[in-house]
């Protein structure tokens, strides 16, 4: 619910995204060639699929390493080749990538858990006699059916201790009174 509704407010977001990822180039660029935080860029690219989306996250996830393999190839005097670099940079746009996806899935998966949970825990129009609930449809349905539909629940059927006193108790009197 609160991802859903920073991402609907904030047009922006992507922004904010661009902006974390050239501070953290700046900071690795800064810091040479030697030393390496990798695991930092997981931080855009966490944010950017869980609030925008799988292809923000991909591109991320793309677009850091091959920056990174751009610095030791162009800017910096490494010792490695630029082979070693290359398969260096493809590990880490896999791993990123795998990264994004899987951000992706649960966030998807969190929204829809939060509509669902949104969807009944809300008021729910029930009959007051025959306890039917009125769908998105304005149809009414037995509540059985209305609940395992929208959910997982299954439904087995019994009598409350009050029930079978209650209809113990009348099935005697009718019996009594022929």
């Amino acid at each position: 619910m609160v991802t859903s509704a920073l991402r609907d407010e904030n047009p922006l977001l992507p922004f904010l995204w661009i902006g974390l990822t050239i501070i953290l180039l700046a900071a690795d660029f800064l810091a040479g060639p030697f030393i390496q935080f990798p695991i930092t860029y997981l931080i855009p690219v966490a944010l950017a699929s869980w609030y925008n989306g799988r292809r923000w996250g991909l591109g991320y996830a793309i677009l850091l390493p091959c920056i990174r393999l751009f610095f030791n190839v162009a800017l910096w005097t490494v010792p490695w080749t630029l082979l070693e670099a290359s398969i260096n940079c493809l590990i880490r746009i896999t791993v990123f990538s795998l990264f994004a996806v899987l951000i992706d899935k649960t966030a998807r998966q969190s929204r829809q858990l939060a509509k669902e949970v949104n969807m009944l825990s809300g008021l729910l129009p029930i009959c007051a006699f025959c306890k039917k609930i009125r769908d998105d449809k304005n149809q009414w349905q037995p509540i059985e059916l209305y609940i395992s539909q929208k959910t997982e629940a299954s439904f087995s059927h019994g009598f409350c201790s009050d029930c079978v006193e209650k209809t113990l108790w009348s099935l005697s009197q009718k019996t009594m009174s022929r």
